[in-house]
């Protein structure tokens, strides 16, 4: 997050799909790079009313591991998908942070670089645990459905916003706005119609920055960014 390139800074990306903590710290600079599309895409999961842009951290161990709860994790190793991912990384470090848990909480961390990458790493066992965003973790079972999956979740943490739509601040907004209208003319037909069912993409509502305003006060009690001045 901290230092990496930027796109949208350096003209080389007009729109994008990213996770919250980049979105916040883009927004939290002196001169921001981004802007929010304010429509949110909607994923099929029972945990909530099939209305709200959320999403999950699904703590995911093998089926045969001992481990029933978070805490049966302290001392193991853990995995992660990227120093930048929500669900991944920091879900982790505000779960540990709102339970008073040393740094030292786990044996061992090992970056992935990728959730996939951390699913099939806990059924090798090369690590013993990690936090799945909870579309990703569906999408994944549904593709292997009538198998043995090998996995168990051991924890849920969220809802969390869901990753937000965001647009160079430099683009013309016209085109800002004309993506924002196209996005939320897509109704559960159209999305349907277009395919994007199949990811478990169930429709795209309307969504403000107020979403993220939680988001923001944890990222502020880790010290990722700045209080708003």
């Amino acid at each position: 997050m901290h230092g990496d390139h930027d796109p949208f800074a350096a003209g080389a990306a007009d729109l994008g799909f990213v996770c919250s903590p980049s979105f916040l710290y883009l927004r939290s600079l002196s001169r921001p790079s981004v802007d929010l599309v304010p429509a949110g895409f909607v994923f099929r999961d029972t945990r909530h009313d099939g209305s709200s842009p959320v999403y999950y951290s699904d703590v995911v161990v093998r089926a045969d591991d001992a481990a029933e709860a978070f805490d049966d994790l302290r001392g193991r190793t853990w995995g992660y998908n990227d120093e930048c991912s929500l669900s991944g990384y920091f879900a982790t470090l505000q779960h540990l942070r709102s339970l008073g848990c040393p740094d030292d909480f786990f044996a061992q961390r090992v970056r992935t670089g990728s959730h996939l990458a951390s699913i099939e790493a806990v059924l090798a066992g090369g690590i013993d645990a990690a936090a799945i965003d909870s579309t990703a973790l569906a999408l994944w079972r549904k593709e292997r459905e009538g198998t043995i999956c090998g996995l168990r979740i051991v924890a849920s943490w969220g809802p969390f916003p869901i990753q937000p739509i965001v647009v160079r601040r430099t683009l013309d907004p016209t085109i800002a706005a004309a993506a924002t209208r196209a996005l939320l003319a897509l109704d559960c037909a159209e999305v349907t119609a277009a395919g994007l069912c199949q990811f478990g993409l169930e429709r795209i509502v309307a969504t403000d920055e107020a979403a993220y305003a939680e988001e923001r006060r944890q990222l502020c009690a880790l010290g990722q960014i700045p209080e708003a001045s």
